[in-house]
This record gives C-alpha cells, sequence and structure tokens, in this order.
C-alpha cells in the first residue's frame, strides 16, 4: 500500500523548526518580568497602602454560613475562592479580605462571619506550624538513626566483619539502613520541608487577615 503521507521539503521542516523556535521562546519570556502575571496579579490587587484586598461577592447567596453550622462555620466554598486568590501574592503582603454584603447584613451576622473567618485561618495556622515542628522533630530522629547505623556500619566493618566473617548480607543491609534514614532527615528538612515552611507562611499571612464590608474595592 502507498504510502499517503506528504514527505516535507527541506525548506518547510526548516520553517517549521524556526516556528517552534519562536514558540518556545514565547513560552520562556512568560517568565520575564514586563510578562510575569503573578507581578501583575499583585500590582491590581495591592493598593497604595501596601495591602491587598480580596472582594467576596455575597450578595449572591442566601447565607454565607455552612448550613451544618448553626452559622458557626463559613461555606468551605468561600475559603476555597479565598485561598485561590491569594495563593499567588507575596507572604510578607497584607491581606484584607473584603465581604460585599450588599448592605443587607445586621452588625450581629458581620461580627458572627468576622470570628469565624478570623478562627478559621487561626486554626488552620497552628495546624500547619504543629505539621512543620513535627516534621522537624521526626527529621532529627532520622539523622540521629542515619548517624548510629552508619557508626554500627564501620564498626562492625572494622572490627566484626574481617575476623568473624559475618555474612555480608547483614553488614549491606545496615548500610542501606543508614541510608534511608539519613534521605528521610534530607527530605524532611529541606526538599518537603521547604514546601511546610511555604504554607506555614501562606497560613500564617491569612491568620493575620483583615476583615471589613462593604462595597468591592477594585483598582482602576
Amino acid at each position: 500500500m502507498p504510502n499517503s503521507k506528504k514527505e516535507l521539503t527541506k525548506e518547510e521542516k526548516l520553517e517549521m523548526k524556526e516556528k517552534r523556535r519562536l514558540f518556545m521562546k514565547k513560552i520562556n519570556s512568560l517568565f520575564s518580568t514586563q510578562y510575569r502575571y503573578s507581578l501583575r496579579f499583585e500590582e491590581r490587587h495591592v493598593f497604595e497602602n501596601g495591602k491587598a484586598y480580596v472582594n467576596v461577592d455575597l450578595t449572591k447567596v442566601d447565607s454565607p454560613f455552612s448550613v451544618y453550622s448553626y452559622n458557626n462555620r463559613i461555606n468551605p466554598e468561600i475559603y476555597d475562592y479565598i485561598n485561590q486568590e491569594t495563593w499567588y501574592l507575596a507572604v510578607d503582603i497584607p491581606v484584607v479580605i473584603n465581604f460585599d454584603d450588599g448592605g443587607l447584613y445586621s452588625e450581629e451576622t458581620k461580627e458572627s462571619i468576622t470570628k469565624c473567618v478570623i478562627r478559621h485561618y487561626s486554626l488552620e495556622y497552628e495546624d500547619k506550624r504543629m505539621e512543620l515542628h513535627n516534621d522537624h522533630k521526626l527529621g532529627i530522629f532520622f539523622l540521629l538513626a542515619g548517624m548510629a547505623s552508619l557508626l554500627a556500619y564501620i564498626l562492625l566493618t572494622i572490627f566484626v566483619f574481617d575476623k568473624r566473617g559475618i555474612d555480608n548480607v547483614y553488614i549491606e543491609i545496615l548500610c542501606i539502613i543508614s541510608w534511608v534514614f539519613t534521605w528521610e532527615f534530607i527530605h524532611r528538612f529541606f526538599i518537603g520541608g521547604q514546601e511546610r515552611r511555604q504554607e506555614v507562611l501562606n497560613a500564617g499571612q491569612l491568620a493575620l487577615v483583615e476583615v471589613q464590608f462593604g462595597k468591592p474595592k477594585i483598582k482602576k
């Protein structure tokens, strides 16, 4: 059966290669200062007072509270929206959550919403902080266990293995265990630890959030 696929000429191949090169150049330019969207995102949200405002429209919902909470917890979808809006902000930028209630909520309702928001993010910060603390303690344990295993491996190799002919398999297992413990320490402190610390900072930023009510604050 004859091949129906058309063979590209040399000029067409060069043209296609050039198009791909230009497209890759566009992709790389997205991270430049001029086109970086995260910088423009901050610019749109941060006002002259140095604070970032997140507007939450409550005029389209019957109630901002979870239907199961007796007005004691905010609908999780609202937190999801706030988290998405603040994720790309630098952690050293204070955040103000501006609830647009259309002037319909009583002062008592506003106070309840404010308390719910601050409690939620304060608890989340404490939870993230405890997770990081426990990770550090576990990391130190892995480091000490790895050092002890490595020391035992060295001592057995020098003083026991050569003299008594202990099976080499057990010595190698001890070496592997020492490296596993050491790797767990490195992962918890330097690889996964960096992500954990970022989560703690993000949670701390929202734990210090200001809550206000009024018309949406939009930068012109």
